[in-house]
């Protein structure tokens, strides 16, 4: 008969395999399990996506470096955000680098769990990237309505369209920082909380300068009561509500 051995020796063998939640992983729920640190961008379909995205962005990166002089005009006053979209090559190049640079964007939110409703923390990886993806569609396709329903008649067609447009120059110039800050930030092991609140700093940093942006060029083309109203109909609505789905859900 084996002899009962105290408690402090009832544990003297095996193996304890934990996962750290670092970086770009995204604790998910197997069934009957308990739950597992996965990396997004370890699995198959997403190393291959990601592989695609990063060609295409290299075969387009003579595009990107000729509006660079634009972007950064564009930072620095609101009248370049006119002149880029009056340019028919400017603002075909630029819309060309806006829906090339929309999946790395996701694949950026889901990493790092920019985008985490309550909801979809339990999901595996790749399914809560197609979330995040139908996500900022839904969000996209959100602010194209609102700009054709609450588009003015006394304003100018064309400077309504490039204060409706510069959203993608601004979102261009803030997934280039942000892509280049999750290399960084992954080249020094920085955290996941860490890596996190970074980016979504940057994120807010970046969408309150475009926000000022299209501000003055609506103050400059209508009255006050009326950028108001543009505002709000056209940033604030909308983007209230991906705010509120990240809270509520």
């Amino acid at each position: 008969m084996t002899d009962i051995q105290p408690i402090d020796s009832a544990f003297t063998g095996g193996r304890l395999e934990m996962t750290p939640l670092s970086g770009d992983f995204i604790p998910f729920l197997h069934a009957g399990r308990q739950a597992e640190a996965v990396t997004l961008t370890g699995t198959v379909p997403m190393t291959v996506l990601i592989i695609i995205c990063t060609l295409v962005c290299l075969a387009d990166i003579r595009s990107f470096i000729n509006l660079t002089p634009s972007f950064a005009g564009c930072i620095v006053r609101w009248k370049e955000n006119i002149n880029l979209e009056n340019s028919v090559m400017l603002r075909i190049a630029r819309d060309r680098i806006f829906y090339t640079l929309a999946v790395p964007f996701c694949i950026l939110a889901a990493s790092y769990g920019i985008y985490r409703p309550a909801l979809l923390q339990t999901l595996p990886p790749v399914l809560y990237f197609l979330c995040v993806t139908a996500a900022f569609t839904v969000y996209l396709g959100i602010r194209a309505l609102f700009s054709r329903l609450f588009r003015g008649r006394k304003m100018n067609i064309r400077i309504y369209t490039a204060a409706t447009h510069s959203f993608r120059t601004f979102f261009i110039i803030m997934t280039a920082v942000m892509l280049a800050t999750s290399g960084i930030l992954k080249a020094t092991g920085a955290g996941e909380d860490l890596s996190r609140d970074i980016l979504l700093y940057e994120a807010a940093l970046s969408y309150g300068l475009f926000l000022l942006r299209k501000t003055q060029i609506f103050i400059n083309s209508c009255s006050v009561f009326t950028s108001i109203y543009y505002l709000c109909a056209l940033e604030f609505l909308p983007t209230g509500i991906l705010v509120a789905t990240a809270l509520v859900l």
